[in-house]
C-alpha cells in the first residue's frame, strides 16, 4: 500500500471563491449540503493555484513558463486549452516543475495521450456555518466624481455592483500519495522519443557505457532497418536499460535521477518480437521527494489567498494530520465540528408579601462561547390612601462569554499528540515519513510517535470525544 500522508485542515476566511455571477451581481461558489442549506465553498483550484502562488514558497523557477505549454487544436477541444509539449516529457523540463509532480498533467499532443495522475488529492473547502446571503453594494463614486470634474462627462453615473460576503471558517482535506512523488512514467510508440531521454541525458561511471551500448543497439537496428527497408511503428531494441545512482550520477536538464529505466513492451498479438512502445520511468530519488512534500506542506501551513484587492491569511486553526504506512489511510473531515448549540433556562418566582406581589424573572443561556445571566424583578404595591398602583421594574443582565471558536472532535480517542507548533509538526513529519533522527522541540519521550498529529492555534479550542 505504501506512504500515505492526510492533512484535514481547518482555517478562517472570507470570501475566497467567486463564481461567473451576472449582470452587475457577483455571486460567491455555493454547494447544497445534505441539511438543505448551502455553503460557500472554495474550489481545490483555487486552493491549489493559491499554494503555487500566493504563499511564495514555490519559487518562480519552480512554476512552468509559458513556453512549456502549447495549444490544444483539436476539433474536440473548445475555447484556449493548453497542455504541456509532447517534448517536454522525454527532454527532461517537465521533472524540474513540481506543480507537475505534484498535481499531475494532461498531455494530449503526444502518441500515445499521456497523463499523470496526482500524488496529491486536494479536496474543496467547505463552509462550517450556513450561507445567508449577507452581501454590500458597491460602486466607484470617488473616481466617478473626479472624472466629473475633469469634464470627461456631464453625468455622475458611478459603475455600481452588489458582491456577496461570508466570513466563516471553512474545512479541505489533503491526500499525498508519498511513493508516488518524484516518480513519472512516460509512453512512446517512437524510437526518437528514446533518443530524445538518451541525448539529454548525462550519465557518470558504469552508467555511461550502459547508455552508450544502448544508443549503439540503436543505430544497428537503425541501419539494419534501412538495408532490409524494414519498417516498424514501434522500434527497438527489445531489451530493457535500468540505470541506478549507485552506479554513476544521472542527470537530465540538471535533475539529479535516483534511477532510470526504458522498457520495450512487446505487441502481445505478434508473433514476432515487435515492440509496441515504450515505458520510460524516472525516479527522482528520496530527497527530491522529501524536499517536495515539505515544501507542499509549507505552503499549507502558510496559506495565503490574494483576491480582489485583498490578502487572506488562510494559515490553519485546527490541522489533524495523519501519516499512514502499508495500511488504509483515514480521515477525520466529516467527523471535526463547530459547535454551536446553546441551552437556555428561565425561573419564574412570585411573591406576595405586605401588600406587594414581587414577581422575578431570572434567564439564564450557556453555550459554548459562554454564560449570559439575565434578571428581571417587577414590583406591584398598592397605594393605601388610594386606588393607584405602583410598579418598579429593575433589570440587570450579566455576560461572561468567551471570544473563542470550539471543535470537538469525534472518534478521536487513541494513540493521539496534540502538537504545539508548526515547526514541530514538520519535525515529526520528517521523522514518521522519512525515518529523520532527530529531537523535535517540547519532546521528552519521543521514540514511539503516534500516527495522528492535532496542531491547534491559540485561537481556538480543541475537544476530543
Amino acid at each position: 500500500m505504501g506512504r500515505f500522508l492526510v492533512m484535514d485542515v481547518v482555517f478562517y476566511g472570507s470570501s475566497l471563491n467567486y463564481d461567473q455571477g451576472s449582470g452587475n451581481y457577483q455571486e460567491l461558489k455555493k454547494i447544497t449540503r445534505w441539511d438543505g442549506r448551502q455553503y460557500t465553498l472554495v474550489s481545490r483550484y483555487a486552493l491549489r493555484y493559491s499554494m503555487l502562488n500566493d504563499t511564495d514558497v514555490f519559487g518562480q523557477n519552480e512554476l512552468a513558463p509559458g513556453t512549456v505549454f502549447t495549444k490544444d487544436t483539436s476539433e474536440k477541444s473548445k475555447g484556449d486549452v493548453f497542455n504541456p509539449k509532447p517534448e517536454v516529457l522525454f527532454n527532461g523540463e517537465i521533472l524540474k516543475y513540481p506543480e507537475f509532480d505534484l498535481f499531475g498533467y494532461l498531455v494530449t499532443k503526444s502518441e500515445p495521450t499521456q497523463s499523470r495522475t496526482a500524488p496529491v488529492r486536494i479536496s474543496h473547502a467547505v463552509s462550517m456555518t450556513p450561507f445567508y446571503y449577507d452581501s454590500h453594494f458597491n460602486g466607484n463614486h470617488w473616481i466617478a466624481q473626479r472624472a466629473l470634474k475633469a469634464g470627461l462627462t456631464t453625468k455622475l453615473e458611478p459603475n455600481l455592483f452588489t458582491a456577496e460576503e461570508h466570513y466563516s471558517y471553512y474545512i479541505y482535506t489533503v491526500v499525498v500519495d508519498v511513493d508516488n512523488v518524484g516518480r513519472f512514467s512516460v509512453f512512446t510508440t517512437k524510437i526518437d522519443d528514446v533518443k530524445t531521454v538518451l541525448d539529454n541525458l548525462k550519465a557518470e561511471g558504469e552508467n555511461a557505457k550502459k547508455v552508450k551500448e544502448y544508443k549503439g543497439l540503436i543505430e544497428n537496428d537503425s541501419k539494419n532497418k534501412k538495408k532490409g527497408k524494414n519498417e516498424s511503428k514501434g522500434g527497438t531494441p527489445t531489451t530493457e536499460l535500468a540505470l541506478s545512482s549507485k552506479d554513476g550520477k544521472i542527470e537530465i536538464r540538471n535533475v539529479h535521477l535516483e534511477k532510470l529505466r526504458i522498457m520495450p513492451i512487446l505487441d502481445p498479438t505478434s508473433n514476432k518480437k515487435e515492440v509496441k512502445l515504450y515505458e520510460i520511468q524516472f525516479d527522482l530519488g528520496e530527497e527530491a521527494r522529501r524536499e517536495r512534500i515539505l515544501k507542499l506542506i509549507e505552503a499549507v501551513l502558510n496559506l495565503k489567498r490574494k483576491i480582489k484587492g485583498r490578502t487572506e491569511f488562510l494559515a490553519p486553526k485546527l490541522l489533524i494530520l495523519g501519516v499512514y504506512k502499508n495500511k488504509p489511510y483515514d480521515s477525520f473531515k466529516d467527523r471535526i465540528q463547530l459547535l454551536g448549540e446553546f441551552e437556555e433556562e428561565e425561573y419564574v418566582e412570585v411573591e406576595e408579601k405586605d401588600g406587594k406581589v414581587i414577581r422575578k424573572v431570572k434567564r439564564i443561556t450557556t453555550g459554548e462561547t459562554g454564560t449570559e445571566e439575565y434578571v428581571e424583578e417587577i414590583v406591584e404595591s398598592n397605594s393605601e390612601s388610594s386606588n393607584d398602583k405602583t410598579v418598579r421594574v429593575r433589570r440587570k443582565r450579566s455576560v461572561s462569554r468567551k471570544r473563542i471558536a470550539v471543535f470537538e472532535i469525534n472518534g478521536a480517542n487513541g494513540n493521539i499528540k496534540q502538537v504545539g507548533s508548526k515547526e514541530s509538526l514538520t519535525c515529526y513529519i520528517e521523522k514518521l515519513l522519512f525515518n529523520e533522527s532527530k529531537k523535535c522541540r517540547g519532546d521528552d519521550k519521543d521514540d514511539n510517535i503516534p500516527g495522528i498529529l492535532i496542531f491547534k492555534d491559540p485561537s481556538v479550542e480543541v475537544r476530543l470525544k
